[in-house]
């Protein structure tokens, strides 16, 4: 679980949890943890999002 920030619904800062897991061979993206918006990432699409994330992070 990651602690996040929903800029549609104007939580508190940091309150929006974001659950991330790998299921079947997928990366699983379920903020709020309620699974009412789940984002699925195959392999390839989840190593473009971690080069990105390590590009902006250093």
């Amino acid at each position: 679980m990651i602690h996040a920030t929903c800029t549609r619904h104007r939580g508190t800062p940091g309150f929006a949890n974001l659950v991330v897991r790998k299921l079947n061979g997928q990366i699983e993206l379920d903020p709020h943890v309620d699974r009412g918006c789940v984002i699925l990432l195959d392999e390839t699409s989840a190593r473009v999002l971690a080069k990105a994330l390590t590009d902006w992070l250093g």
